[in-house]
């Protein structure tokens, strides 16, 4: 079986634990920044491993100290990179300043929609104000990644091109919903995640979805990958 990690983030030694990751079974993964200032090693790393798609973006919890040029640079990054798509990016309730987060989330869900790129969202008891955001912009969104879904049903509803990912978090007990979700989404918008610098731990969250999910298998949730991140 082939497994591609949808949300992993950098490291003291990347390239060799995507080494170790492929050794296991991980063909590839999306690899996030959570800074400006991981963006351009994200770039060069998704250059030179073609199962590696690089994702740019600000982590809510770190907009308040972005450059003034941050969005600038962004198209430039995606104008010179056609591979490239943003991420992680969102809202955080928990953390930080919302008014903020929204303001650039916003910006960048733009830019998205402008290069038609794939999105990885983090969002943390904010699906009220990310849903109202969506959905002033329905009619051109692109594709959604929602990051460690946490089971919204309103999420879940959504009209729109959404990925739900699972992370680690599926087999802990205490996260009911994110559990119970899983079921109701369609086999189609599955994906998995590490949501770790060690992308190995990827291959937990596919033991548990698929235990959970008879319907599918390995091979369905890489397809939907790489319909996603990789064109198909």
């Amino acid at each position: 079986m082939k497994y591609i990690d949808s949300h992993c983030h950098l490291g003291c030694g990347f390239d060799d634990a995507f080494a170790r990751a492929r050794d296991a079974g991980v063909w590839g993964c999306v690899l996030n920044a959570t800074k400006c200032d991981d963006w351009d090693n994200i770039v060069r790393i998704a250059k030179s491993n073609q199962n590696v798609c690089g994702a740019i973006g600000i982590h809510p919890w770190y907009v308040e100290s972005v450059p003034i040029n941050w969005n600038d640079n962004m198209r430039i990054l995606l104008h010179d990179n056609p591979h490239l798509i943003i991420g992680e990016v969102g809202l955080d309730k928990t953390h930080g300043d919302l008014s903020v987060q929204e303001k650039i989330f916003v910006q960048t869900l733009e830019i998205a929609i402008q290069f038609n790129r794939a999105i990885n969202i983090h969002c943390v008891h904010a699906w009220d104000i990310m849903l109202k955001i969506l959905k002033s912009y329905r009619t051109d969104l692109p594709k959604i990644v929602v990051h460690s879904f946490d089971g919204n049903t309103a999420a879940m509803r959504f009209d729109a091109d959404l990925y739900f990912s699972y992370s680690p978090l599926i087999a802990n007990s205490q996260f009911k919903r994110v559990r119970e979700s899983l079921a109701m989404v369609q086999c189609d918008k599955i994906l998995i995640e590490s949501d770790s610098v060690n992308i190995i731990d990827v291959l937990k969250s596919v033991r548990d979805v698929l235990k959970m999910r008879p319907d599918i298998n390995a091979d369905d949730i890489f397809n939907n990958s790489m319909g996603v991140f990789f064109n198909g």
